[in-house]
């Protein structure tokens, strides 16, 4: 009969291989797909109150004004969507067994990395939009230009301050998601081992 008596694999015969606790993962689960909601929540009220302010003041508003604001209320509606898709995996309902819950977890983190990349990326391209936007106006003569220099003072005083803040925390929850799912993934390995 062979006796091993290699140190090596006597030291890796007698290492504890760390369990997940499956239950958890289903609670954190449960915590993301509340969260995940919220977010949803969150995301169609940022398209009902523009559209209902819109609404309201539409006869104040000129026809070009009117289609431009519109424009860019249904590019919204389009990210909006997007986003809400990227969300699928915790907007279904999960009466499912644990590992299922580990692979929707995983897809979950994995699309939240992209919410949060697109995020990051929004922040330049709204200071884009909103030059765009007010550029046309300024250009059609829509307004007269001290109406127009104090509507863009504000929108740049508001953008000044809200950019930079959601850039940060896009960031963070992208860094945060990245070391969520390398996490997960190395808890996983050591079951599958």
């Amino acid at each position: 009969m062979y006796d091993n008596q290699d140190p090596l694999s006597q030291l890796w015969q007698r290492q504890e291989m760390l369990q997940p606790d499956f239950t958890q993962v289903s609670k954190k689960w449960r915590k993301v797909r509340f969260k995940q909601r919220c977010y949803v929540a969150l995301d169609f009220f940022s398209l009902v109150i523009p559209f209902a302010i819109i609404w309201i003041k539409a006869d104040q508003l000129d026809i070009f004004t009117l289609t431009l604001a519109l424009s860019v209320m249904s590019l919204s509606v389009v990210v909006v969507i997007y986003i809400t898709w990227l969300r699928r995996f915790s907007l279904s309902w999960s009466n499912v067994p644990t590992d299922q819950h580990i692979q929707r977890l995983q897809k979950q983190i994995q699309n939240n990395i992209k919410i949060a990349t697109l995020s990051l990326h929004s922040v330049w391209f709204v200071v884009v939009m909103f030059i765009v936007f007010y550029g046309v106006l300024y250009f059609f003569e829509v307004f007269p230009v001290d109406k127009l220099m104090r509507k863009v003072l504000v929108v740049a005083a508001i953008n000044t301050v809200a950019m930079p803040c959601i850039w940060i925390w896009a960031a963070r929850r992208k860094k945060r998601f990245c070391n969520e799912l390398a996490e997960l993934n190395q808890l996983l390995k050591g079951t599958k081992n």
